[in-house]
């Protein structure tokens, strides 16, 4: 498995955990949930941000665009 494979299969996790975490617990706020798949990650949270967002290097093609209108 090459490295852009590796990367690619952990943003999706990212995303799968984030979305996970704001269904079951709608209450918390953005940030909250981000710190919390920061810390479950193992990653800092501006990266968590980036990879929500689409941000530079971290941009997917596969995700729908509206559906990371979070922020």
């Amino acid at each position: 498995m090459t490295r852009r494979e590796r990367l690619h299969k952990r943003n999706d996790k990212v995303r799968n955990l984030f979305e996970s975490l704001s269904k079951k617990h709608p209450q918390w706020r953005i940030e909250a949930l981000i710190n919390e798949v920061a810390k479950t990650m193992f990653l800092a949270p501006r990266t968590i941000e980036a990879i929500l967002r689409g941000e530079g290097t971290y941009t997917d093609t596969s995700v729908k665009s509206n559906q990371l209108h979070l922020f």
